[in-house]
C-alpha cells in the first residue's frame, strides 16, 4: 500500500514510520507491522495466509540483520498447523539469522495458560503441535514480566495466554536481557506486549567459585601461599573470615589474569594449527614443526574442556555428563538461565515500576509483611492428637551429629554444588 509522504505525518506524526500491510480475510486475520525508518532498514517482505515476515537491518546498537514474524491465529487448528508449517520452512533456511516471531497465536503451550469457568476442554492436541512448531523452529519462549494472561474474554470468563514473542537463540545472544512484558488492556480484549532490553545494575556481583579451578596444577599452590601470606590478628573465626574474605579478592585477580584468556588462547592455538596443517598439506612439516603441532593440539583440548566445565558449572545442566559438548546451545542457555532469573521491575499500587531503589524497598516491604507476627489470628490446636514418635527416634534425631554423619553428607554431594548463599562450591 502506497502512502503519501503528507498522509503519513497526518496520521502518524512522523514521515519516517513505514509499514507492511496484510489485508484481512472476511473480518479477521489482518496483519499490520510498522516501523520506524531511522532504526530498521527493510530489505524484504513476504505474506502469507494469516502471517507476514519482513527481513532488513536493525540499525540501532550493534547493526543487526533481523527476521521478525507477525501472527494472527486462525481458530481452526488445521490452518493453525499451515502457518506454523510455512513459517517452519522459512524459519530453517535462516538457523544462523537474529528470528523473533511474535502475534496472536491464539494457541497456548501449557493447559494451566487457559482459565476457563464454563469450560473444561482439552487442548492437548493445540498444546502439542504448538510446542512442536517452537522446539522445530529452535524458538526461545521468553516468560512474561507483569500481567498473568494476556487475553480476556468480555464476560470475564475466559482468559488466556495466546499473545507472545518467541525468539532465537541468536536473537537473544545479541540482547541477552530482552523480556516481554504484559501490560494493562484498556478497552481491547488483549493486552499489550513489549518486548524491550532491560538492564539494571544491582550492585557488586557475588563471588562465584569455579570448579574448573580445581583442575589447574596452580590452584592449590596458589591458595596455599596466599593463605600463609595474610597476616591477621583476632580469634579464630575472626581470623578464618578475614584470610577468606582476601583470598576471594586474590582469586578474583588469579581467574582474570589467567582463566579469562581461555578464548583467546583457544583463537591463537587453532589459527597456528591451521597454518602448520596447511603448511603441511603444500609441502609436508619437518619434525619440530611436527611437534609443535602435536602440543598445540594437546594444549587446545585442555583449553577446550576449561571452556566446557565453566559453561558446565554456568548453565547447571548435566549436559557434560551426557557427553554433548555443543558449547553454542549452552552458551545461549546461560544467557536464556540469566535473562530468566532477572529481576526488571515490580508493580506498586498497580503501576508497573523499574527503579531499582523503589524494587529493592517493596521487596524487603513484602517479606517484612509476610514474616510479621499477626496476634489477630492465632492457631488453637485444643483436642488435636498428635503421632508420636520412638524414644529411639526421638534420641537420634535431637542427638548431636558425629564427625562421620557429616562427612558422608558432604561426600555425597557434587563437588560444583553450592551448600547456600556464599557462593563457594564444596570441592573449594
Amino acid at each position: 500500500m502506497r502512502v503519501s509522504v503528507g498522509r503519513k505525518y497526518v496520521s502518524l506524526g512522523s514521515n519516517e514510520v513505514d509499514w507492511v500491510e496484510n489485508k484481512t480475510i472476511n473480518s479477521a486475520g489482518g496483519v499490520l507491522m510498522m516501523r520506524s525508518n531511522k532504526s530498521f532498514q527493510m530489505s524484504n517482505s513476504l505474506n502469507g495466509r494469516n502471517y507476514s515476515v519482513i527481513e532488513g537491518l536493525w540499525k540501532l546498537g550493534k547493526g543487526v540483520s533481523v527476521t521478525i514474524v507477525n501472527v494472527y491465529g486462525s481458530g481452526s487448528l488445521r490452518e493453525k498447523k499451515e502457518v506454523w508449517k510455512e513459517i517452519n520452512v522459512v524459519r530453517l533456511n535462516q538457523l544462523s539469522k537474529a528470528w523473533r516471531v511474535l502475534g496472536d497465536f491464539n494457541s497456548i503451550r501449557r493447559q494451566e495458560e487457559r482459565k476457563s469457568l464454563i469450560s473444561t476442554s482439552d487442548y492437548s492436541r493445540e498444546i502439542k503441535g504448538f510446542n512442536d512448531f517452537i522446539e522445530s523452529s529452535e524458538l526461545v519462549d521468553i516468560p512474561l514480566v507483569g500481567r498473568k494472561f494476556t487475553w480476556y474474554k468480555p464476560n470475564g470468563l475466559v482468559k488466556s495466554i495466546i499473545d507472545r514473542v518467541l525468539v532465537s537463540k541468536e536473537w537473544i545472544g545479541f540482547w541477552p536481557n530482552c523480556q516481554q512484558f504484559v501490560f494493562s488492556r484498556s478497552i481491547s480484549d488483549h493486552c499489550v506486549v513489549i518486548l524491550k532490553e532491560v538492564s539494571v545494575d544491582w550492585g557488586p556481583k557475588p563471588f562465584r567459585c569455579l570448579d574448573v579451578w580445581q583442575r589447574d596444577s596452580r590452584f592449590k599452590e596458589f591458595v596455599s601461599s596466599s593463605w600463609s601470606s595474610y597476616a591477621v590478628v583476632g580469634d579464630g573465626i575472626y581470623t578464618f573470615k578475614e584470610k577468606l574474605k582476601k583470598l576471594k579478592a586474590d582469586l578474583k585477580v588469579l581467574n582474570k589474569e589467567v582463566f579469562d584468556d581461555a578464548n583467546l588462547a583457544c583463537k591463537e592455538a587453532q589459527k597456528r594449527i591451521e597454518e602448520l596443517d596447511e603448511r603441511d598439506d603444500d609441502r609436508g612439516l619437518a619434525e619440530l614443526e611436527r611437534e609443535e603441532r602435536k602440543a598445540l593440539l594437546a594444549e587446545l583440548n585442555k583449553v577446550k574442556y576449561k571452556q566446557e566445565a565453566i559453561l558446565f558449572q554456568k548453565a547447571r545442566h548435566i549436559w557434560l555428563k551426557q557427553g554433548d559438548t555443543n558449547s553454542k546451545f549452552f552458551h545461549s542457555y546461560v544467557k536464556w538461565r540469566r535473562a530468566r532469573n532477572q529481576l526488571h521491575g515490580v508493580f506498586v499500587d498497580g503501576n508497573w515500576c523499574e527503579d531499582k531503589d523503589m524494587i529493592k524497598n517493596r521487596v524487603c516491604e513484602f517479606f517484612e509483611e509476610r514474616f510479621a507476627r499477626n496476634n489477630a489470628c492465632q492457631v488453637r490446636l485444643d483436642n488435636v492428637r498428635f503421632s508420636f514418635i520412638s524414644e529411639s527416634d526421638n534420641a537420634m534425631l535431637t542427638g548431636d551429629f558425629s564427625e562421620d554423619e557429616v562427612r558422608a553428607a558432604v561426600w555425597s554431594c557434587d563437588s560444583y554444588k553450592s551448600p547456600g548463599l556464599t557462593s563457594s562450591i564444596l570441592v573449594f
